[in-house]
């Protein structure tokens, strides 16, 4: 007869053999675990890089007149957080004329030459806007670097610039504003403006031709 280990030694090796197996096993799931939480990790930073890409936007650079870019969008009265696609479309020297026309003319008539800047805005998110505000963060810069005035019109409309709000910006829903600034003589427009949402230092810009 073959010689056999005594019964005790077989027990200590099923054992040892048995635990091995459990330890492996523990292993293996734990890296599949760990596998997991580590794709599971990529694909949300891969989301909040998405998010991040689509809430910044281009803020920092300089873009073409005509060239759109995505923003978030947190503003409106019920400060609802949306997703818009934002053109700066064109910067084109208005009339004191049509701004009398209009009951809105400024006092500084002499020393100032009004500019009408045209934006437009789709709502790309998953939010409607109630009062959303669009064109308020638009901006323009004079080639001196100063932030150029807003002609205040209140709810008057310049024909050759209509600018009036829609109470409520629907999914999917595009609109054209346009807002009257007031740029001194003798200075030209530079860039356009547009900064909202949680990255207010750092606008979108679009450059106008000279």
């Amino acid at each position: 007869m073959p010689n056999r280990p005594p019964r005790t030694t077989r027990f200590r090796t099923a054992l040892v053999c048995a635990l091995g197996v459990t330890l492996l096993g523990l292993a293996t799931a734990g890296c599949e675990d760990g596998t997991a939480a580590s794709g599971s990790g990529r694909r949300q930073s891969a989301t909040r890089a998405d998010l991040a890409t689509d809430g910044d936007g281009d803020g920092g650079k300089t873009l073409r007149l005509g060239e759109p870019t995505s923003i978030t969008y947190k503003s409106g009265s019920d400060h609802m957080r949306g997703a818009l696609r934002v053109t700066a479309v064109s910067v084109r020297k208005g009339t004191h004329a049509e701004l009398k026309k209009a009951g809105t003319e400024p006092s500084d008539v002499r020393t100032t030459q009004p500019y009408y800047v045209t934006m437009t805005f789709e709502n790309v998110g998953e939010n409607s806007l109630h009062y959303p505000f669009l064109n308020t963060p638009t901006g323009l810069e004079d080639t001196n670097g100063v932030d150029d005035q807003p002609l205040i019109t209140g709810d008057t409309e310049v024909a050759a610039c209509p600018g009036k709000d829609p109470d409520d910006f629907a999914v999917g829903a595009k609109v054209s504003l346009c807002k009257v600034f007031l740029v001194p003589n003798g200075i030209r427009p530079s860039v356009v403006t547009y900064s909202t949402g949680d990255d207010t230092k750092r606008p979108v810009s679009w450059k106008v031709k000279r």
